[in-house]
């Protein structure tokens, strides 16, 4: 089904049908609902996730919905690329300029430069159909990666082969709310009236 899931995705990305509504996120509340989905997945290939933060409110800017499936696709790829026993690790932060940033990190063998590159041309593997070389080594990343940008946030990834792969996904912080200006005409009208009297 995830499989499945994750073609549909594409697609989707691929004819530009994705639809993007911006808003409050708490990243630490999508987190841990993304642990929550991930777990029999994990629990399956005898993988443990392990939290690294404090699960404080954490508020970034951006689609909420887009940003979990970002979220579950580095879970899932992380545990997809993790040896029987092996530990990934995520944590939530702020970090520079107030942005909100999810890092999710395996103890895998690592993707060497060729495999990195090939796992975020995402639309070359959708090409390929329902075959098992869809399932090639981190194709979520690039599912993730356009989600992301497609909301106005950074997707950065390293890996090393024997060393494991570290992925990065961080919103801008929460905008402030704008009164729209008919409302803001009416509260100047009012004000006026106010004083007036």
């Amino acid at each position: 089904l995830g499989h499945i899931n994750t073609v549909l995705e594409v697609a989707s990305l691929e004819s530009g049908q994705v639809e993007v509504h911006d808003g409050p996120i708490d990243a630490g509340e999508v987190l841990t609902e993304a642990m929550e989905r991930a777990k029999i997945r994990a629990d399956a290939a005898e993988v443990e996730i392990v939290r690294r933060d404090t699960v404080a409110e954490l508020c970034g800017w951006g689609d909420v919905a887009r940003f979990a499936q970002a979220t579950d696709h580095l879970l899932n790829t992380a545990i997809k690329l993790s040896d029987k026993g092996g530990k990934v690790h995520v944590k939530v932060s702020k970090i520079q300029n107030d942005w909100v940033e999810i890092v999710v990190r395996d103890e895998g063998d690592g993707l060497s430069t060729s495999e990195l590159e090939e796992a975020l041309d995402a639309f070359s593997h959708a090409n390929r159909g329902l075959d098992r070389s869809f399932l090639g080594p981190g194709v979520g990343y690039a599912v993730a990666k356009t989600f992301i940008e497609l909301q106005g946030g950074r997707f950065s990834i390293e890996s090393r082969k024997g060393q494991g792969t570290l992925a990065r996904i961080s919103l801008p912080p929460v905008k402030e709310a704008r009164v729209p200006e008919t409302q803001q005409a009416e509260n100047f009208t009012a004000e006026k009236k106010h004083d007036a009297a």
